[in-house]
């Protein structure tokens, strides 16, 4: 038993390290123990029924497939751009959307909810980076960039979330 977990261990390590190795230089370390943390998770999904994973997941969702952009952002109330697209990363994702978004999602999320667009996208996005709130996709799209959001990402938006459920507009 313990050698075959060794071994598991030894693969997802192996996984992360390849996986770092395409990331631009500047965010490897951060991108690193990110990684890996997702993979150790995923590789614990995997040793459950896919079935009882994927009814466990829908259920950690906090979002219906069919609620609204705007809905979901009066509910999570992020207030800076880099809270925004975090915010958007995490619509994309746990509406069903999208795993990874492109800056153009972003803004077109931005558009639906009338919010004027940053002067410098690229910037925000590197914030969040800074962050380790969303790091590189592995693939582009329309010759644009991917993202995906982090498990500190999803904390961060989740957090947004009930401190805005749990306040009832009380202030902070």
């Amino acid at each position: 038993m313990i050698d075959e977990h060794e071994k598991v261990l030894t693969e997802t390590l192996e996984k992360a390290v390849t996986i770092v190795s395409a990331v631009d230089e500047r965010y490897r370390d951060a991108a690193f123990p990110i990684i890996l943390q997702v993979l150790v998770r995923d590789s614990k999904i995997s040793d459950k029924n896919a079935q009882t994973a994927g009814q466990q997941k829908a259920e950690d969702t906090k979002l219906h497939p069919n609620m609204s952009v705007n809905e979901f952002f009066r509910k999570a109330k992020p207030d800076t751009h880099p809270a925004r697209f975090v915010c958007a990363g995490y619509y994309l994702l746990h509406t069903g959307k999208t795993e990874q978004f492109t800056i153009p999602d972003i803004l077109e999320i931005y558009g639906k909810l009338r919010e004027p667009k940053p002067k410098n996208p690229s910037d925000v996005m590197n914030q969040c980076i800074r962050k380790a709130y969303i790091i590189d996709g592995q693939a582009t799209v329309d010759k644009q960039k991917t993202w995906v959001i982090t498990s500190d990402g999803d904390n961060f938006v989740e957090g947004l979330l009930s401190d805005n459920t749990s306040s009832n507009g009380s202030s902070r």
